[in-house]
């Protein structure tokens, strides 16, 4: 991993009552068999990210650290883009079943639910050329 390339510790949800909480006031966006709750965070200015993949939806931990490794590399480069929630991803039986390829277009389609509900910037770095339409 490159220097720089992690986490900082202000875009993660690490505290039990955090988790609590977006569970309990958040919305659910379900990409079977991944999901997240979706909880806007007005205290922060930008996105939070909390991982809760249990054994149940991957019972081999190398199959929950891959999963986890790749919904924290592919919110590291989406983050720019997403409005100030805080989001909780959890799995659902047969989420290690999921390949690397298919793990990140449900991730996709994730992120564009969270603009779409919670604001955001829509804009893509290496699609600067897409038409916009107006109404």
């Amino acid at each position: 991993m490159q220097k720089g390339a992690r986490l900082q510790r202000r875009v993660r949800i690490r505290q039990p009552a955090e988790f609590k909480q977006a569970f309990a006031k958040g919305f659910r966006i379900t990409r079977t068999p991944l999901a997240a709750v979706c909880r806007p965070n007005q205290d922060a200015d930008h996105p939070r990210l909390g991982l809760a993949i249990a054994r149940k939806a991957a019972p081999r931990a190398v199959d929950r650290n891959r999963i986890k490794r790749l919904i924290r590399e592919d919110f590291r480069h989406n983050q720019q883009r997403l409005p100030p929630v805080d989001l909780v991803f959890y799995g659902m039986p047969g989420l290690h079943g999921m390949n690397n390829e298919q793990l990140r277009a449900t991730l996709a389609e994730i992120w564009l639910k969270v603009i779409d509900r919670c604001g955001g910037s829509k804009s893509y770095s290496s699609d600067s050329s897409a038409p916009t339409s107006a109404s």
